[in-house]
């Protein structure tokens, strides 16, 4: 299935069958959120993927008993890593100035003062809304290319972050963002309505 076609295919899919996900295939998911891009190339994610039905019983209480989270064979938990914000970025920033990609001033127009100063380090959950928004492309890329697979998948935000934290045992750095939840579809929506070419152009 080529790109396009899986942009059209992917579905937010709530009804799943029993039958277990291929490791291969998470493997393929996992690999396509490595490859997405990020700024600075801070890469600012880490996944867990649940397959344990205990286990995802305390994430589908905690998701508000959302009925996909249990009946998927498979749940990625995607987390947005502040750390990736830290003294590596530096060495990042550093590698794309000697490379010619960046100037100082590009570093000072992204407002980075000096790369990182040492408080800022100590608070990298300002950087939480950096990291969560390149998590999202991450994501995208998974659910793309479960559909490209076959596969089914549908984001979930509504979830009880703290609780989720506690299961995992979570550092403090590492933000819950969204449940995938990742299975063979039971059956596929319709397409919902989207807008016109025109009304999306300014």
């Amino acid at each position: 299935m080529d790109l396009i076609e899986a942009i059209r295919q992917r579905r937010s899919v709530r009804k799943y069958r029993p039958e277990p996900v291929p490791k291969k295939d998470i493997y393929l998911m996992l690999e396509a959120a490595r490859l997405a891009p990020s700024g600075v190339n801070s890469q600012p994610w880490k996944f867990k993927v649940i397959t344990d039905p205990e286990i995802k019983e305390l994430v589908f209480k905690a998701s508000r008993s959302q009925f996909q989270i249990r009946e998927a064979p498979a749940v990625i938990l995607v987390c947005a890593d502040t750390m990736a914000y830290s003294k590596e970025l530096k060495i990042r920033y550093k590698q794309l100035m000697d490379d010619g990609i960046l100037t100082e001033d590009d570093i000072k127009y992204a407002g980075v003062k000096d790369l990182l100063t040492e408080d800022e380090e100590k608070e990298l959950a300002a950087y939480e809304h950096r990291a969560v928004f390149n998590t999202a492309i991450a994501t995208e890329h998974m659910a793309l290319t479960a559909t490209s697979v076959g596969l089914g998948t549908c984001w979930v935000h509504l979830f009880e972050k703290e609780e989720i934290r506690r299961i995992f045992k979570l550092p403090s750095w590492l933000i819950p963002v969204t449940l995938l939840t990742v299975g063979y579809p039971e059956e596929l929506p319709e397409p919902r309505p989207r807008k016109s070419m025109e009304e999306i152009l300014l």
